[in-house]
């Protein structure tokens, strides 16, 4: 049984609050894939108006950070998906901030494996790219995987954990950048009476402390290390009562090049060829 523990972030990291600009914002949501996505998957806050993220800086080398996403689940701010429809994982969207400009060094490493229950990882890993995200001036860049090279292929198969997988970042440079972006309670909780957009955090579907959670800090060991949940900036320690816990700005795209296939189908043909 897989434990996993709540703490603050990594000692190493220092988080600040920032605003993302409604032009930024805009560019963070959407696939902007060849094919529309048939579901889109997030977890994080960021409402409109308001738009406070929080920044953790000075992520060591080899730090990896994840998220685990399940087709099942439901989030309000986009249409269920429909897994007995189609069950691939077809790109990633994952939002920085303070990309340094070349030639820093600022190789990451993403690496997709099938997910179990609780987030732990299942079987071989099924996408492995290193990358660099493009230098845009500074403040925040967006940079999305697409696993079906535009449109070319179909998408990873996650068919065999009915729906999930864990998406695993890891930083392979030295210099602290970038950025991992990660929503924030507190500040949206603090800035209520000067920017009322904010006021939102704590209503539909805004609520806090989360039940759940789905990002975790998976350590600096060359193999990723047992998931710990990341409290919110403005808590310590290894509970985080008051405001909970906090989630990655990224967002998964599901099913836009893939075949519409029952899942108990699929593994039929699967089964064929094994």
């Amino acid at each position: 049984m897989l434990t996993l523990v709540a703490a603050a972030p990594a000692s190493g990291w220092e988080t600040a609050t920032l605003r993302i600009p409604g032009a930024d914002l805009a560019g963070i949501r959407g696939g902007d894939l060849a094919a529309a996505p048939a579901c889109t998957m997030s977890y994080y806050y960021i409402i409109d108006g308001c738009g406070l993220v929080s920044i953790a800086s000075g992520v060591d080398e080899n730090q990896t950070v994840g998220v685990a996403f399940n087709m099942a689940d439901v989030v309000p701010w986009y249409s269920p998906c429909d897994t007995n429809a189609c069950l691939t994982l077809d790109a990633i969207k994952i939002v920085l901030y303070d990309v340094l400009p070349p030639p820093a060094d600022q190789a990451l490493n993403l690496k997709i494996y099938a997910a179990g229950e609780s987030g732990q990882i299942e079987g071989p890993v099924l996408g492995n790219l290193d990358f660099e995200p493009a230098y845009s001036g500074g403040g925040f860049t967006t940079t999305l995987i697409d696993f079906t090279n535009s449109g070319s292929v179909t998408g990873l198969d996650i068919s065999d954990s009915g729906g999930r997988c864990v998406a695993l970042l890891t930083w392979k440079n030295a210099t602290g950048h970038p950025s991992l972006v990660l929503d924030v309670v507190s500040a949206c909780v603090d800035s209520c009476g000067t920017t009322p957009a904010c006021c939102a955090m704590g209503t539909s579907p805004y609520t806090y402390p989360r039940a759940g959670t789905h990002t975790y800090d998976y350590g600096r060991g060359m193999e990723p290390e047992e998931p710990v949940r990341i409290c919110d900036p403005a808590e310590g320690g290894e509970t985080c009562p008051t405001y909970g816990y906090v989630e990655a700005v990224w967002e998964t795209y599901f099913c836009s090049t893939s075949a519409t296939v029952k899942p108990a189908t699929w593994g039929a043909v699967k089964a064929l060829y094994r």
